[in-house]
């Protein structure tokens, strides 16, 4: 289910900050431990081994993908 990039932003946010590059694993077990939505968590999850270098590109890539409501 596509969830809205409000939901998925901070946490993606986040984790370009700490690391300077947009990464799965930091991203969905921060999502957990702020126990967010499951649809949110698979959102994030979708970003499997892939490496971002800007939360633009990871936005991009979920709006391809079709995780992301319009």
């Amino acid at each position: 289910m596509a969830v809205k990039w409000t939901k998925v932003a901070p946490y993606i946010e986040n984790g370009f900050a700490a690391q300077g590059r947009v990464e799965r694993a930091s991203i969905v077990d921060a999502a957990y431990d702020d126990a967010a939505d499951d649809d949110v968590v698979d959102t994030l999850d979708a970003l499997g081994s892939r490496v971002f270098s800007s939360v633009e590109d990871a936005r991009q890539f979920l709006a391809s993908q079709g995780l992301l409501e319009d």
